[in-house]
């Protein structure tokens, strides 16, 4: 079977490519290395297997420079907002296909594999999403207890959703109770969608700060070390 008809049938791959990446110090996050790619390059690399189409929010200024990198057929690329939840509309106010699969240039180390699983998911219950759980205690700053490990789950990316029932909820979300900068799980809440959470990995890691892209470097080197590269 060809590569082209192994890709899920009306899925398409939205992802966040917008942000300034001010605690990195780096410049624009899809712009910062990950051995010898940019973050937006890799993020791009892994949806081409999978979905015909994917749509880009970058900045504004950085469309030119996105499109010199991964432009071509099957790539769609807009101006990002101002805040997450307004790039994240954006992307989705630009898509056409009934399944959306949500990613962020961040989580550089997201697999085919688990998106496979997440679409799976996400056509049984509306929506999913990869979780790991907590294995430290976690505390409110006034030195509360929160949760012991094992409470909660730690989401990550990518996320997948049906489009119809993300537009159902930002068609009332205004009048919703939700945050100043909603995530998208919880405009999904508003359409009466809980996100199903698959076993994620802590390989999944997001790329933040300094020290997280010296793992994600580290992590590379290791991965390489094994396979005698």
């Amino acid at each position: 079977m060809s590569a082209l008809e192994d890709r899920p049938p009306a899925a398409q791959a939205l992802i966040q490519a917008a942000g300034s990446g001010s605690r990195l110090g780096l410049g624009p996050k899809a712009f910062v290395r990950l051995d010898g790619e940019t973050l937006l390059e890799r993020s791009v690399g892994l949806f081409r297997s999978l979905v015909e189409s994917i749509v880009i929010a970058v900045p504004a200024a950085d469309l030119d420079r996105a499109r010199s990198l991964v432009g071509g057929p099957g790539i769609i690329l807009i101006a990002g907002g101002s805040t997450r939840s307004e790039t994240t509309r954006r992307l989705i106010d630009e898509a056409t296909a009934t399944w959306l699969i949500l990613h962020d240039v961040v989580h550089p180390f997201a697999t085919a594999a688990s998106v496979s699983q997440l679409l799976e998911a996400a056509r049984e219950r509306g929506a999913s999403a990869p979780g790991i759980v907590n294995t430290e205690y976690l505390y409110r700053r006034d030195g509360e207890i929160l949760h012991p490990p094992g409470g909660v789950l730690v989401g990550q990316k990518p996320v997948v959703f049906s489009a119809d029932a993300v537009r159902r909820a930002y068609q009332t979300l205004d009048a919703a109770a939700v945050s100043d900068d909603p995530s998208l799980l919880e405009v999904l809440e508003v359409a009466g969608i809980r996100t199903a959470f698959i076993e994620g990995s802590a390989r999944n890691i997001k790329i933040t700060d300094p020290a997280d892209l010296e793992l994600a470097e580290a992590m590379v080197a290791l991965e390489k070390c094994r396979s005698g590269a």
